[in-house]
């Protein structure tokens, strides 16, 4: 691999990388350790994406994914030596299931378990604890308006006017946003292959609305505190004391995907009324006396509808430029942090 020139001014690196959740940030770690010089640009105000952790008053809530399981072995080493930094622990092997949020709470004894993990102070304690090794911070809140080629480089724009002049570029944004950057750059057929954008263009995703809820006394959920929910406008709720993460009692309701859709344009206190009714009776008393406070999340790239069977798409190869992300391979916590890597590994051989 070629050196970084050390004259390039602060706007030129050997690698852009879109989008700070854990694609974007196993992407860069990787390229980083290989040598090259990375940027990374978030446009929000923190690391994680979807891995997310907010506080409602004294109470700490996971509002994005709630858990992560180990299954490969790269992941698997990521995970060990982040336990080793007090980053994550296990969880649970199962969670039991109601057919509908108002129960009953039923152990699934027919199936064999396996170690859910969480963030030891929320599930945003893992990107947080990637980032930090970074030799540069990731730069937050920077939106990417548009990203083209000139000049045999990548060239992205920010909303801030921002520059940025790179040899390659990694895109973990949700693949709609993703496309919408490159059509502004002018990345698009007939420079894009037109298969190619084809499959990018056809990548949708389910919306989900997520209800963080700080509770006056424990809530009534068993242990371990995570309830799977089969019918209903409720597909999960978590009590975040009993997962460990809050000081204090707190519930992260999140809704079904139809029901988000539905009312995504909604009145949100009108969702947060129906949520609430949805689970009155894992709260303990009156729910205008228990519920001191409340926040909703809407998530417009909750879940990818049909993920991409390929860990990556390739773009184009000179210069190099991929998608990855959680559309790729799976949709799970461990398939965007494969996606991150086999792009990463793409990049370095088109590089070397």
């Amino acid at each position: 691999m070629a050196a970084p020139n050390p004259d390039q001014s602060s706007g030129e690196y050997d690698i852009v990388v879109v989008g700070a959740g854990i694609a974007g940030l196993m992407a860069s770690g990787y390229l980083i350790k290989a040598g090259y010089r990375v940027v990374v640009l978030e446009k929000a105000r923190g690391v994680g994406g979807r891995m997310a952790t907010r506080r409602i008053g004294e109470a700490v809530c996971d509002h994005g994914a709630q858990y992560f399981s180990v299954k490969g072995r790269a992941f698997g080493s990521v995970v060990s030596e982040s336990q080793e930094a007090g980053a994550v622990v296990p969880w649970c092997d199962l969670f039991p299931r109601s057919e509908i949020a108002e129960g009953p709470a039923v152990e699934p004894l027919d199936e064999v378990g396996h170690a859910r993990w969480r963030g030891a102070r929320g599930m945003t304690s893992l990107p947080k604890y990637l980032a930090e090794q970074l030799p540069e911070p990731v730069k937050t809140g920077v939106r990417v308006r548009s990203l083209g080629v000139q000049d045999n480089a990548v060239h992205v724009t920010c909303e801030n006017d921002e520059m940025v002049v790179a040899r390659a570029a990694v895109l973990t944004a949700p693949v709609p946003q993703v496309v919408e950057i490159f059509h502004s750059g002018g990345l698009r057929p007939p420079v894009v292959d037109p298969q190619v954008w084809d499959m990018l263009s056809s990548v949708e995703y389910s919306p989900c609305f997520s209800l963080m809820l700080c509770l006056a006394k424990p809530s009534l959920l068993p242990d371990p505190g995570g309830l799977e929910v089969c019918s209903g406008p409720v597909a999960w709720i978590a009590d975040n004391y009993k997962k460990g993460i809050s000081p204090v009692p707190s519930l992260t309701v999140q809704a079904t995907a139809e029901f988000s859709r539905e009312h995504f344009n909604a009145d949100p206190k009108q969702v947060e009324d129906k949520l609430i009714e949805a689970v009155h009776c894992w709260i303990d008393g009156e729910t205008s006396d228990e519920v001191q406070a409340r926040s909703l999340q809407r998530w417009k790239y909750a879940f990818p509808v049909s993920p991409v069977k390929a860990p990556m798409i390739a773009v184009q190869n000179k210069p190099p430029v991929v998608c990855c992300g959680d559309a790729f391979g799976g949709g799970r916590v461990e398939s965007a942090a494969s996606s991150g890597l086999a792009a990463a590994r793409w990049i370095q051989r088109l590089l070397s």
